[in-house]
């Protein structure tokens, strides 16, 4: 009976009969052009599978070389965020070193007789009662403060020294309310008293009739009596006149020519020899 499938050519014989056709195909693929139009035929088509089997690979390259890119630029964005900021500490730092530096100059020119002694002071502190107008600086004994030693900044006075210690001292500010000091219209040299109100932009003229000659606007300076302030430095300006005729005085009120509201430093000053001998 024969077999319903029959025998093929043995294994080695059909390695034979492909190595002879690879031969054939290989030799007429270099001698003659057809081979190679087939070649770029074959070519077209398999393009757009070995296209479609290389996109997932390309994709997933691609989103990882966006994630990269991005989360660098994430942190150059950081590095710079915290550059910016470090510079504009900086840069606020040196804002406020010369704002001080300029107010230190300005202070050490303000117009004092050139044979007068002066030293520039530091607030460290600041009286908490609201009333009490005072602060304390950073001179004392040790730096030859005295207790009535003027105090100015670099536009007027200040106030006058109450109490020193070794390191420190205490100054009362010319707007304190149990502060007076004696004063004259730089206009006319009309003389008076100027006394503070507890308010840091109001003083009062006290003791005015009503027929004396100041004006809103008129410049209020020492006058050199009572022999604490030298004579001459600037002390506020008039802001308002009220002329009440029902009470015996003028009711005149003074701004402050000092920023006594947000002082940093303080000029103390030492009246020289010939200024002593005189006042005594």
């Amino acid at each position: 009976m024969n077999p319903i499938f029959g025998a093929g050519p043995s294994l080695s014989l059909r390695m034979l009969f492909a190595l002879i056709f690879s031969v054939i195909a290989m030799v007429a693929d270099t001698r003659t052009e057809g081979s190679k139009q087939i070649r770029s035929f074959l070519i077209t088509v398999v393009s757009p599978i070995q296209y479609l089997a290389s996109l997932p690979e390309s994709t997933i390259d691609s989103f990882a070389t966006h994630l990269a890119s991005k989360n660098s630029l994430l942190e150059e964005n950081q590095k710079l965020r915290k550059l910016q900021l470090l510079q504009n500490q900086k840069l606020q730092q040196y804002e406020m070193l010369k704002t001080e530096n300029d107010k230190l100059r300005s202070l050490l020119k303000t117009n004092l007789r050139s044979d007068s002694r002066k030293q520039v002071a530091e607030i460290i502190s600041v009286a908490s009662h609201p009333f009490a107008h005072n602060v304390v600086i950073d001179k004392g004994l040790t730096d030859d403060v005295f207790i009535g030693q003027p105090v100015l900044d670099d536009l007027g006075v200040v106030g006058q020294i109450t109490s020193v210690g070794n390191t420190t001292s205490r100054v009362i500010l010319i707007t304190d309310q149990t502060h007076a000091i004696p004063i004259r219209v730089l206009r006319n040299d009309i003389r008076g008293i100027l006394t503070g109100s507890g308010n840091l932009t109001k003083m009062e003229l006290s003791n005015l009739s009503h027929n004396t000659d100041v004006k809103v606007g008129d410049k209020l300076i020492t006058s050199g009596l009572g022999g604490v302030f030298p004579d001459g430095y600037p002390v506020a300006e008039i802001t308002q006149i009220s002329p009440d005729v029902t009470k015996p005085f003028m009711q005149v009120v003074a701004r402050p020519i000092a920023q006594v509201d947000r002082l940093k430093h303080v000029l103390l000053l030492w009246q020289d020899t010939n200024d002593r001998e005189s006042d005594q």
